[in-house]
């Protein structure tokens, strides 16, 4: 898959990689962030992993 992450202040773009490898870099990068909106939100911090992993997502068409 290909990912451009969403938080303004990150220019992770990687092409190729596997939903973990993102994933991991959401954990090790944006935890902060993660957390203030699950509690901003009164979200699980799975859910707004799972938001963020979405939304990251980039489809090229061919």
């Amino acid at each position: 898959m290909n990912f451009n992450c969403v938080f303004t202040s990150c220019n992770y773009k990687h092409n190729d990689i596997e939903e973990e490898e993102f994933l991991k870099h959401l954990k090790e990068v944006h935890r902060d962030e993660i957390l203030e909106i699950s509690n901003k939100e009164n979200m699980e911090i799975e859910a707004v992993e799972m938001i963020t992993v979405s939304n990251s997502k980039v489809f090229i068409n061919s």
